[in-house]
C-alpha cells in the first residue's frame, strides 16, 4: 500500500514558479532525496504519494492536483496501468513520467499515449520544475475559451430574514427559463454556514460548492455538471456545503475560478450571498455584472442596506451596477416607509418590488418546490417574472462583461 506523504500547498512565499497543487506519486526513497535537497518554500508547492509505481493514486489528490509526477517501472506489473488509471479518472490532468534509465522506443510510447514529458530519476529540482510548468501551460491552453462569459447576478440581503434567498432562487429559475443559448441558468448558494437553497428546492446532492473549490484549476465541463444538480432543464444548483464552514476557509481565486467555470458553461449565473462579509464574498460582488440589495420597507433593513451600499464603494464596486429589490410588499392604504422613501435614502433605483404571497411559498417551501410549480399565478411571481424581465433587458441594452 503507498501512502500520503507531505501534504503542502503553494505557498505566497514560493521562491519558483511552481504550479499551484503539484503532485508527485513515486517511490518513497526517491521523495524523500528531493525533499532533502529543496527548500522550504519549495515544499509548500508540492504534494506527495509515496509507494511502489503500481499503487493506485486516491482519487481526491488527483482532484486537487494541476499536474501529477508519476514514476514508472516497466519491470513493475502494473506500473504502465498507473498511467491507464489517471488518464481514465482525470483525463485533462496533464501527466508527466518520471523515469529511471529511460530508453527511446519507451518515452517514444508513453508520449503517444499522452504523457506531456519525461523527467529522470533520481529527480532533479530545476528539470521537475520545467516540465511541470511545460505541461501545466499546455493544458491550459488547449482548454478551449467561451466566446462570451454569461452576466453574474449577485443577490445580497439587507439583513438576515429579508427573503434574499427566495428571492435568488425564483429569480434564477425566471431568468433559465429562456435564456440566449438555451443553456439556463446557474444558481450558486455561497451562504456556506447557513445555506438552505437544497431543502428549499427538495434536493441533497452528494457533492456542492467544497468540491468544486477543492477541485481548483482542475474544473471541466463534465466535473461541473456533475456537482450542478439540475433542478429542472433550465435550473442547476451548486449547493453550499452540508458542514458548517469557517467564513475565511475560502480562497478568493479559487471561488472565482468557480464562477467563471459557471459562466462559461450556463448563460445566467445568480450568486446567493451571505450575511456577513469577508474579502472572499466582496470580491464576488465586485465581479459580478449586477448587484440586486433585497430591502424590506422597515427602517432597520434600509440603515443596514446603506451601510453595506456605503461598503461597496469603498470596495471599489461600480454604483451603476447596483440595484434594489424590495421584498414582502403589502397592499396597505397606509404605510409608513413608501417605496419613494427607499430610494431617497438609499439613492439607487428600485429595479423591482415583490408582493407578499406568504400562503403560496410556506407551501412550496414544504413540499420542496417553486411557487411556479404549486401555482402558476399569482402577484409573487408575476413580479419575479417582471424583475427577470427588467433584468434581461439591462444586459441586452448595457452587454455584459
Amino acid at each position: 500500500m503507498g501512502k500520503q506523504d507531505y501534504p503542502f500547498e503553494l505557498g505566497s512565499d514560493s521562491e519558483l514558479r511552481l504550479p499551484r497543487q503539484l503532485l508527485i506519486a513515486a517511490s518513497e526513497a526517491y521523495v524523500d532525496q528531493l525533499m532533502a535537497a529543496i527548500t522550504p518554500a519549495e515544499r509548500k508547492a508540492i504534494s506527495c504519494f509515496t509507494g511502489s509505481p503500481g499503487v493506485n493514486i486516491p482519487e481526491d489528490l488527483l482532484a486537487r492536483a494541476s499536474c501529477v509526477v508519476v514514476e514508472v517501472d516497466p519491470a513493475e506489473p502494473g506500473s504502465l496501468e498507473r498511467l491507464a488509471t489517471i488518464r481514465r479518472r482525470a483525463p485533462k490532468l496533464p501527466q508527466v513520467v518520471a523515469l529511471a534509465g529511460a530508453n527511446v522506443a519507451l518515452v517514444r510510447s508513453l508520449v503517444k499515449q499522452g504523457v506531456a514529458d519525461v523527467v529522470s530519476l533520481p529527480f532533479e529540482m530545476e528539470e521537475l520544475l520545467q516540465a511541470s510548468l511545460a505541461a501545466v501551460e499546455a493544458s491550459i491552453a488547449a482548454v478551449p475559451k467561451a466566446e462570451k462569459l454569461a452576466p453574474v447576478i449577485a443577490v445580497v440581503k439587507s439583513t438576515g430574514g429579508s427573503g434574499a434567498t427566495t428571492i435568488a432562487t425564483h429569480l434564477a429559475d425566471e431568468l433559465g427559463r429562456e435564456t440566449p443559448n438555451g443553456r439556463g441558468a446557474c444558481l450558486i448558494d455561497l451562504d456556506i454556514q447557513q445555506g438552505s437553497i437544497a431543502p428549499m428546492l427538495g434536493s441533497a446532492p452528494r457533492r456542492g460548492l467544497q468540491e468544486l473549490l477543492t477541485a481548483g484549476e482542475r474544473i471541466d465541463h463534465e466535473f461541473l455538471r456533475s456537482v450542478a444538480v439540475a433542478h429542472s432543464d433550465h435550473l442547476h444548483l451548486i449547493a453550499a456545503p452540508d458542514e458548517i464552514m469557517p467564513l475565511e476557509s475560502i480562497e478568493t481565486d479559487r471561488l472565482l475560478h468557480v464562477i467563471d467555470a459557471a459562466r462559461a458553461e450556463f448563460d445566467r449565473v445568480v450568486l446567493d450571498l451571505p450575511a456577513n462579509w469577508t474579502s472572499w464574498n466582496l470580491s464576488a460582488v465586485v465581479a459580478a455584472d449586477l448587484v440586486l440589495m433585497v430591502v424590506t420597507l422597515d427602517i432597520p433593513s434600509l440603515r443596514q442596506a446603506k451601510r453595506q451600499f456605503d461598503l461597496f464603494r469603498n470596495a471599489g464596486v461600480d454604483t451603476r451596477k447596483l440595484a434594489i429589490v424590495v421584498n414582502r410588499v403589502e397592499k396597505r392604504l397606509f404605510r409608513l416607509i413608501g417605496l419613494d422613501d427607499v430610494t431617497k435614502t438609499l439613492k439607487h433605483p428600485i429595479l423591482g418590488s415583490v408582493h407578499l404571497d406568504s400562503q403560496i411559498l410556506a407551501t412550496a417551501h414544504d413540499q420542496g418546490l417553486l411557487a411556479r410549480q404549486v401555482q402558476k399565478k399569482s402577484p409573487f411571481i408575476n413580479d419575479i417574472a417582471d424583475l427577470a424581465d427588467s433584468i434581461d433587458e439591462r444586459f441586452e441594452q448595457g452587454g455584459s462583461k
